[in-house]
């Protein structure tokens, strides 16, 4: 492995714990991380002095320092890449930047993607949270008893809907980011997701699981409610707005006990509508 890719993989490695300590504290404002930022810090401490100020000037200006290369164009600001850069950017023979939004690029082994869709003519403007999610994406009755089982269950739903052409490596992402740190919060509610997967808006799928299993959250709470979202670079930063407001939302009991009453998807998705009425317009 060139020095190069030794660098671009320690990047993606500390933008992954600056990106999970964030959306930890939209989720939880009053959670302790000491434990991640000290992580953090330590996988920080000996980047290449320039290197590590710009990724940290990045930070203060996007959610995302450095963006996968995406059928050739930056996956952060969408700017069309001339093919010697992608070129480069495969082999990693150096650090490059995008000329338009200067975050650091590098070319994913794999990425998750899904085909590109535009909205058909004639077509009702999708409002307030079904502009991100439909009532495909429900599901009442997951039943696994374990986290890896239930992420299979919403990522398998994922590729059914076409959402994502691959659920099993959609699965293996999502377990990779839970073994960061957990996703799940308070009240019995967790947001697994993955992100960088280009192709279209930011998804979510809203599951239920009655009686509840153990997702790493706090104590010893058992999760019932999973929003699970698939997030492209592009919309990262909205993505961080949506869990707060989500988190605020399901955080009161009436909001959170008429997801867990659905009985039916039609159900769970008129519960979902009503609750975010207010949240997301």
């Amino acid at each position: 492995m060139t020095t190069t890719h030794k660098l671009i993989n320690q990047l993606i490695q500390l933008q992954e714990l600056v990106m999970a300590n964030m959306q930890k504290r939209a989720s939880m404002p009053q959670a302790h991380l000491e434990v991640l930022e000290k992580s953090i810090a330590s996988l920080s401490s000996d980047l290449p002095q320039q290197v590590k100020s710009h990724f940290n000037r990045l930070l203060q200006k996007h959610p995302e320092a450095i963006v996968p290369v995406s059928t050739g164009i930056c996956a952060g600001c969408g700017m069309a890449l001339a093919k010697s850069l992608v070129t480069s950017a495969h082999n990693a023979e150096q650090m490059h930047r995008c000329p338009n939004c200067a975050r650091f690029l590098y070319y994913p082994e794999q990425l998750i993607e899904r085909e590109r869709t535009s909205r058909v003519y004639g077509e009702a403007r999708k409002t307030g949270i079904g502009r991100f999610t439909s009532p495909e994406l429900m599901m009442v009755s997951l039943q696994g008893s374990t986290a890896e089982e239930v992420l299979a269950e919403m990522c398998g739903r994922m590729a059914e809907e076409g959402f994502v052409e691959d659920g099993s490596h959609l699965l293996d992402m999502a377990l990779q980011r839970e073994a960061i740190i957990s996703t799940a919060v308070d009240n019995g509610i967790a947001f697994p997701h993955v992100r960088g997967v280009e192709g279209g808006g930011l998804s979510m799928l809203v599951g239920i699981h009655k009686k509840g299993v153990k997702f790493g959250g706090p104590g010893r709470t058992l999760t019932r409610i999973f929003f699970f979202m698939v997030i492209p670079t592009a919309t990262s930063a909205f993505y961080m707005k949506l869990i707060a407001g989500l988190s605020r939302t399901f955080r009161e009991k009436d909001a959170s006990d008429a997801l867990l009453a659905a009985t039916t998807e039609d159900e769970l998705w008129k519960a979902l509508i009503k609750s975010t009425k207010k949240m997301i317009k």
